[in-house]
């Protein structure tokens, strides 16, 4: 099986497309983007719709090692090809382009975004754009995922169980759907460069359990960009005198069983009154409401992954009535701790 050590040489070595590519360079005439429908925009101008079935029918002739690896996946990986034209496009997948090393210029709305080594793209359906030429250093991972993997697959299992992966998420997705594209600098992250190269491996040279893997692999590579993204917006907001809602909600997350809203305020130097106004603005909830779903979801937890009484867990939870905790899970998932219990261990064993 490859080895991630051997991604580099891969990413690195010239395709048969590249060396054509190289040796007639910017031409348009030897890519194979004709195949796919083209309409004309407000501008006047041609755009090619790229369509993930295509990409898909095109993987499977030209990789038939995995083929059948490819028809059950819901996403497409590849590298860009170097020195290759590509027109302006649009498509009816989520595009991510990830900046293995190098540069990329990419052009969207008559606007070039320049990304640099570690950057990574996520572009949305229907947005018209172009990467222009790139060089021998530039090295492009592309990940083209049908939309519903992305955001019921990906956004939805990251924002579980976590409210500041769930504010961040929303944030994200509603940045998503302004501008229908959001760029991360991760700071040429190696977590984020080794899950690449790990998808690639899984991808590249599939096993029985590869599609598991990938899943795996891409939940890590979006845990990187939500870290990425809630820095950055820690650091602007620190630089212009606020307090970013995302440090707020980790102070929460960090003191749940023992803090109090008053406990949160004078930590930040806020008025109990506001910070109870400004955190149902940003996050639609109630501070109480927000304590006890951190609650319950530490408890579902304990509940599955340790041997400790249920009295035990509703101690470290922060609940000091017993009765008062089986009320609440029960209500909140129709089913009572005991019975949570023993339902997850019976799916376990299964």
């Amino acid at each position: 099986m490859m080895k991630k050590s051997e991604i580099n040489s891969y990413l690195h070595q010239l395709s048969e497309r590249e060396e054509l590519y190289k040796n007639n360079l910017a031409s348009e005439s030897i890519d194979d983007y004709a195949d796919f429908d083209v309409y004309t925009n407000h501008a006047g101008k041609c755009v090619f719709k790229y369509t993930f079935e295509k990409h898909l029918q095109k993987a499977i002739e030209s990789h038939t090692h995995i083929s059948t690896h490819l028809h059950s996946s819901p996403l497409l990986v590849f590298k860009h090809n170097r020195y290759a034209y590509t027109p302006l496009h649009s498509h009816d997948f989520i595009e991510i382009n990830y900046v293995y090393s190098g540069q990329a210029h990419i052009t969207i709305d008559d606007t070039t975004l320049i990304l640099e080594k570690g950057d990574l793209c996520i572009l949305d359906t229907d947005v018209v754009h172009r990467i222009s030429n790139t060089s021998d250093a530039d090295i492009l991972v592309n990940i083209l995922m049908k939309k519903e993997y992305f955001s019921s697959n990906m956004l939805n299992r990251l924002a579980s169980n976590n409210i500041i992966a769930e504010f961040a998420v929303r944030s994200i997705s509603e940045t998503h759907s302004h501008d229908q594209y959001i760029i991360f600098t991760t700071g040429d992250s190696e977590i984020l460069q080794d899950a690449i190269s790990g998808l690639l491996v899984y991808y590249l040279d599939p096993v029985s359990y590869s599609l598991d893997v990938i899943n795996a692999y891409m939940i890590i590579i979006f845990s990187e960009l939500l870290k990425s993204y809630t820095q950055k917006k820690s650091l602007e907001c620190r630089s212009s005198n606020q307090q970013y809602i995302g440090d707020i909600l980790q102070y929460i997350e960090k003191n749940y069983a023992t803090c109090s809203l008053t406990d949160v305020a004078t930590y930040f130097n806020f008025n109990a009154s506001y910070l109870s106004r400004y955190l149902k603005k940003q996050t639609g909830t109630t501070f109480m409401k927000m304590i006890q779903d951190i609650r319950l979801n530490h408890a579902c937890v304990l509940l599955k992954n340790s041997t400790y009484s249920i009295e035990e867990i509703c101690q470290q939870i922060g609940y000091r009535n017993l009765t008062f905790f089986y009320k609440k899970f029960t209500s909140t998932f129709h089913c009572s701790p005991k019975n949570y219990r023993t339902a997850h261990r019976e799916q376990v064993e299964k």
